[in-house]
């Protein structure tokens, strides 16, 4: 297990779509604080309009409101898509996987280590983002901002991410397992990441119009991450969440492991 760790930590150093979202998600963590300086700077006249409308709307947000647009507006969750499938469709297209199978080395195992490194590069993209919010926060807003219960909520919302984070890796690597080409980014991106609360949401209108009190999207990780407050978060919230993301972590975790060992390797 260990061999194959290492082996994924490899293919991981030198994978190019690991490279780029993390570039990507490093450029559009300082967006907002490029447009902030820009506007600060006096080339733009913010004095009405649009632009006014714009100045404040970046001034009056904080490092958590960035966070936020980061990841609850999917930005980043986006980038570590696409790393994702790519990551974990490569084995298929290079034969990796049926070498590796036929020197006799268990499935489970494979998808375990691929699982691993794949839930690490996922993280460690969330935590630079993270990382230059704050820190680009410190100087766009001063370090004024960072007072009160903020680094609270700062770790509290980010831990609460992390975890969903995990939970959604492992439904991505599902979908990417069954599907084991292009056909996989397809559905994650628009299935998954994109279509799948709003398609939700309209069955729990209509199972609201039948007269069924039950909302299914509140037991889905994307409603998770996306009504995930930045700052006094309910203790209610926090256990649901916890609660939720595990039973989709573990079930598609263990859906993967069962797929993988039982489909053939083409």
């Amino acid at each position: 297990m260990i061999n194959l760790i290492h082996a994924e930590l490899y293919k991981l150093k030198k994978s190019t779509s690991y490279k780029v979202a993390l570039l990507l998600a490093a450029l559009f963590s300082m967006i907002t604080y490029f447009v902030y300086a820009v506007f600060q700077s006096g080339w733009i006249d913010t004095s009405s309009g649009l632009n006014a409308a714009m100045l404040k709307s970046i001034t009056d947000s904080s490092i958590l409101d960035t966070l936020r647009q980061m990841f609850a507006n999917t930005n980043t969750l986006i980038f570590v898509t696409i790393f994702l499938c790519l990551f974990a469709i490569s084995d298929y297209r290079s034969g990796a996987v049926k070498n590796f199978v036929g020197k006799g080395i268990r499935r489970e195992k494979l998808y375990l280590a691929r699982f691993l490194i794949t839930e690490l590069g996922a993280v460690s993209i969330y935590l630079l983002t993270a990382f230059l919010v704050f820190v680009g926060g410190m100087f766009c807003y001063g370090s004024d901002s960072v007072n009160g219960t903020f680094f609270h909520d700062f770790f509290v919302f980010l831990t609460l991410h992390l975890i969903y984070l995990t939970c959604y890796t492992a439904i991505i690597l599902l979908v990417c397992e069954i599907t084991r080409n292009v056909a996989g980014i397809l559905i994650s991106i628009f299935g998954v990441l994109m279509l799948s609360s709003p398609i939700l949401s309209v069955i729990d209108l209509l199972m609201n119009a039948a007269g069924v009190r039950f909302e299914i999207s509140d037991y889905w990780i994307m409603s998770l991450i996306a009504s995930c407050p930045i700052n006094d978060i309910p203790t209610a919230f926090i256990v649901r969440s916890g609660i939720v993301a595990g039973v989709w972590l573990i079930g598609s975790l263990a859906g993967g492991m069962l797929y993988h060992s039982w489909r053939d390797i083409a």
